[in-house]
């Protein structure tokens, strides 16, 4: 069973999975000292000691003098939300900054992501819903059969990539939309591939009115 802690050890403690959780490294002894307030590695030392000792977490024996928790974390990493995007017929988005959604650290461990919210039923076959929010990775190169954020002659759209005898289509998961044919004087643009998914239950889920 562990020993209680003191309040500073908690304090330190509660810093360390604020970093973990928020996706950032964990600090370094003196990075300690500058957070609350220290003279001396040597008090960083002692409490990270007495957290090694209470089973919270461990310390390497080298001279990096790194530390692990030994509590599960998770890592998570904020992305901008850039507005809205149809998953239904082509619309605006608007590319301002909306806030910070958090994610998973590991949906966007390489790259540039950003999120959108999701106006429409077109992708509800995807399990996509109105008001989920979609994260996508900022490529210009998607593959068949990705979920893309695209522009079509500077209208956007949330649908599947298809290639298919040298054509390309943006397609719906829901049969009441046909699917996109990109013809050849039509600018096709994708801004991203979705690589996640968030819903909060908070929000009405679809009952099947169209956009």
């Amino acid at each position: 069973m562990r020993n209680e802690l003191s309040t500073t050890q908690a304090a330190v403690l509660a810093e360390l999975h604020r970093r973990a959780d928020c996706g950032e490294p964990l600090p370094t002894y003196r990075e300690l000292c500058s957070r609350f307030g220290w003279s001396s590695t040597g008090t960083a030392r002692d409490h990270l000691q007495a957290l090694a000792r209470k089973g919270h977490i461990r310390l390497s024996d080298g001279r990096a003098r790194k530390i692990r928790l030994l509590e599960d974390t998770v890592a998570v990493k904020r992305v901008p939300i850039l507005g809205r995007v149809a998953a239904g017929s082509p619309v605006g988005v608007s590319e301002a900054k909306e806030g910070m959604l958090p994610i998973p650290a590991h949906w966007a461990n390489t790259g540039s992501h950003f999120a959108l919210q999701v106006e429409g039923d077109s992708m509800e076959g995807a399990g996509i819903f109105e008001n989920d929010y979609v994260i996508a990775r900022q490529t210009p190169v998607p593959k068949d059969g990705d979920i893309v954020v695209a522009t079509i002659d500077g209208e956007t759209t949330l649908k599947k990539f298809r290639r298919a005898r040298g054509q390309f289509y943006l397609v719906a998961e829901n049969p009441r939309y046909s699917p996109i044919a990109v013809t050849g004087n039509q600018n096709l643009v994708v801004l991203g591939v979705v690589v996640g998914l968030l819903r909060s239950y908070d929000n009405k889920q679809p009952n099947g009115r169209g956009r």
